[in-house]
């Protein structure tokens, strides 16, 4: 995966956990939003490059 389809799923989770606690629904007990911070963090440290998110948010 690249870095555009990380973020894109990175998002897409962002947006489906809040669209499910809006209409009152139980969210899943995978945490992708913490899944794909993570791959990302994995993905830009292999190539040198500075953290993107702080590590709290990485290691969800």
């Amino acid at each position: 995966m690249d870095m555009n389809q990380l973020f894109y799923h990175h998002q897409m989770a962002l947006m489906e956990k809040a669209a499910a606690r809006r209409a009152g629904l139980c969210t899943a007990n995978v945490d992708l939003r913490g899944h794909y911070a993570k791959r990302i963090e994995e993905y830009r440290a292999r190539r040198g490059l500075e953290t993107y998110f702080r590590d709290d948010i990485a290691a969800r």
